[in-house]
């Protein structure tokens, strides 16, 4: 369901940007849960279209910029995450609003070229979340030492092989070493990744590799806002 001048009362809160003509894909499928029209990409959620962008929004009563409640970061995700299992999404931030869809469009041709450019490289990948600690020891011992850093780093530089991209989550704290990180994967070779993965515990016996995804490219777009 398109915005139109007829549904201007309330304000927009944003769950991300995909292209245009993604509606034809996402639209109406009877997927979504819960109160709203059932007409958008997820129950109560409308598109405000740019050019051949597209951001999907859900109406919020009044313009105001909260702390996001559980609920409200719940329903982000599983809307993004909705998105992203059909589509390529760029996820907004938890809780952006804007106080009219014009206002919305403006923002999306001032960042049009970031925006298009974004969705671009996101495109038909996802993202796994790899998390490195001891295989045994004691709990206060899991994430320390500079032997566990050194082993983690060895095995996240066979990982960002396989990957297009990758982003630092959680350091070891005295060497600075990663211990956990962000790989973005083309779609497609999710599996092989793993297999990646699974290599790199057999040559690391004394680490435990934890993996989580597919995810949306939340680690790896950022918007920018105006203050």
């Amino acid at each position: 369901m398109y915005v139109t001048r007829q549904t201007l009362l309330m304000a927009l809160r944003l769950h991300g940007i995909t292209f245009a003509d993604a509606h034809h894909e996402v639209a109406g499928d009877g997927a979504g849960t819960g109160s709203g029209t059932g007409t958008g990409t997820w129950s109560g959620t409308l598109l405000v279209p740019f050019r051949d962008l597209c951001a999907v929004v859900s109406e919020q009563k009044i313009f105001a910029i909260d702390e996001a409640t559980p609920a409200d970061i719940e329903r982000h995700r599983a809307v993004v995450d909705w998105l992203f299992r059909r589509v390529s999404v760029v996820p907004a931030p938890v809780g952006v609003v804007f106080r009219a869809p014009d206002i919305l469009r403006r923002w999306m041709e001032l960042h049009y070229v970031s925006l298009s450019g974004a969705l671009e490289f996101v495109d038909d990948r996802v993202a796994a979340r790899v998390h490195v600690v001891r295989a045994d020891g004691k709990p206060e011992d899991l994430e320390t030492g500079s032997d566990l850093a050194e082993s983690a780093a060895e095995a996240m530089r066979g990982l960002r092989r396989q990957a297009v991209a990758s982003v630092p989550l959680r350091h070891e704290e005295i060497t600075g070493l990663v211990l956990s990180s962000s790989f973005l994967i083309e779609r497609d070779l999710w599996k092989a990744f793993v297999g990646a993965l699974d290599e790199q515990r057999d040559a690391h016996h004394l680490l435990r590799f934890d993996i989580t995804g597919p995810w949306a490219p939340y680690d790896f777009v950022q918007m920018q806002f105006g203050h």
